[in-house]
């Protein structure tokens, strides 16, 4: 240790050893060993005044200031505590989970399955038509594809005319039509 050092561990022993002795602060302490004075000397307590008699004067009534008006409540989304609402009124948002995920996926299946149902009920009313009445829907049908071509026969002379053209390409998608509704008819019988 250097000679600053001891004299330095010398003075702190004395102001821990003057402390214990009389008490005082530590920063005391070590104003009596270095020999400096501390801060300012201790206040003396202020005499108490005596309270003046008090004086009775004319009460000067002053005008109320406007009220504000009182914040209105916020009714949209009713009572609900600050810290369950969030922006815009929404509750925050629970992560997924899979069974929420599983509820829904369950959810969507017997909708399909209803709609299904349905379908097949559709279907049994159409199936359940006689197979008179089915055949009576075919044989009409031949009989308007048999018109349509009689007419494609008859304007195919003329098919340059535009108009005449449109009408022959028309007459040929409902041939196309009415052969695939024969076909569906024929699964029924």
């Amino acid at each position: 240790m250097t000679a600053a050092q001891k004299t330095a561990k010398a003075k702190f022993k004395q102001a821990i050893a003057y402390r214990q002795k009389t008490g005082v602060s530590l920063k005391e302490a070590f104003a009596h060993v270095y020999g400096k004075k501390v801060g300012a000397a201790p206040k003396k307590k202020a005499a108490k005044k005596k309270a003046a008699p008090k004086k009775v004067t004319k009460k000067v009534v002053k005008k109320a200031a406007p009220k504000k008006a009182a914040k209105k409540k916020h009714t949209k989304y009713g009572v609900v505590k600050k810290h369950v609402r969030r922006v815009a009124g929404l509750k925050k948002r629970k992560p997924i989970s899979e069974q929420s995920v599983l509820n829904k996926i369950h959810k969507v299946k017997d909708q399909v399955s209803q709609l299904d149902e349905l379908q097949h009920k559709h279907m049994i009313g159409v199936v359940q038509k006689s197979k008179n009445d089915i055949l009576d829907d075919i044989k009409y049908a031949n009989e308007k594809i048999l018109r349509h071509e009689k007419g494609i026969k008859l304007l195919y002379p003329y098919r340059k005319d535009k108009e005449l053209a449109k009408s022959i390409l028309v007459s040929k998608k409902h041939i196309k039509e009415l052969k695939t509704h024969i076909q569906q008819l024929k699964k029924f019988i």
